[in-house]
């Protein structure tokens, strides 16, 4: 295998990059545990699922050190803002670290709370797809995604998410606003020759050419070219609900998902890496 010279990757996302779906405290609809049923019918196991995700699988081919910040809800501005802190912190490095980025869809913004002095994920679901309706049904703020955390600190905080999005919100210049994030930060690591690659999605048509002609993922499987995570599950009919026989719904990638893309990224990176 061809020397990368490589130490570190990193990687961030929402659930597709975290592995959402694989918790070890999730449940088919017989209320056999996800992971239960994988080792029965597979004979696999795992004792988190972000040992098992597809950045994990990626490292271990590369034989480099990982650090995934994945969270199930995280949208793209998370992604930069911890992106671009991994950065700086590996400066001395910077020539040997690999950023995997999903960029998640608008519905998952990045707010900082001063009362519990920390960040927090927020999700907002949209009514429809037109981007000059900025109506939504729910607005839900947590810690982590699936932590029940109603207590009056979160009941405070969704009460303020909620006078956000009546006083201050518009999903269009929301949509810009993050599309010159994701553009600048992008340029940032062009301009000092740090190699990453980059998933399409819902900012993929409002990211510049320049940005996406080395970087934006396109792999080839069969006669398809695959520029994300998800539409690879989707289009191998490889996630849960599939991989599970249809006992759950959940369309997130299963675990052989996970296990074959991270192998196929990695032979990708491996082609292409003097050209990132």
């Amino acid at each position: 295998m061809k020397d990368l010279a490589l130490k570190k990757i990193y990687c961030n996302g929402c659930s597709h990059s975290a592995g959402g779906g694989l918790e070890i405290n999730r449940s088919l609809y017989n209320e056999v545990m996800v992971r239960d049923y994988y080792k029965k019918r597979y004979d696999v196991w795992w004792d988190n699922q972000y040992d098992i995700t597809y950045s994990s699988v990626l490292a271990q081919k590369l034989n480099v050190d990982l650090q995934n910040d994945s969270i199930s809800g995280g949208g793209t501005e998370r992604v930069i803002r911890m992106a671009y802190d991994f950065v700086k912190q590996n400066w001395g490095i910077k020539n040997q670290i690999f950023l995997v980025l999903e960029l998640p869809s608008l519905g998952r913004l990045d707010f900082f709370s001063k009362k519990l002095n920390e960040y927090v994920v927020v999700n907002f679901f949209y009514n429809n797809n037109d981007y000059s309706d900025d109506s939504v049904s729910q607005i839900y703020g947590t810690r982590g995604y699936y932590r029940s955390e109603y207590n009056d600190d979160f009941k405070i905080l969704n009460k303020a998410l909620e006078n956000y999005y009546l006083n201050f919100f518009s999903k269009k210049t929301l949509y810009l606003k993050i599309s010159k994030e994701i553009n600048t930060f992008l340029t940032y690591l062009k301009f000092h020759k740090i190699k990453f690659i980059f998933f399409g999605g819902e900012f993929s048509k409002s990211i510049d050419s320049n940005l996406k002609k080395n970087n934006l993922l396109n792999l080839r499987y069969g006669n398809l070219i695959l520029q994300d995570f998800h539409e690879f599950a989707i289009e191998t009919k490889s996630t849960i609900a599939e991989e599970c026989e249809f006992l759950t719904t959940d369309i997130h990638p299963g675990y052989f998902c996970h296990k074959k893309f991270g192998n196929l990224i990695g032979d990708y990176i491996i082609e292409n890496y003097d050209n990132f």
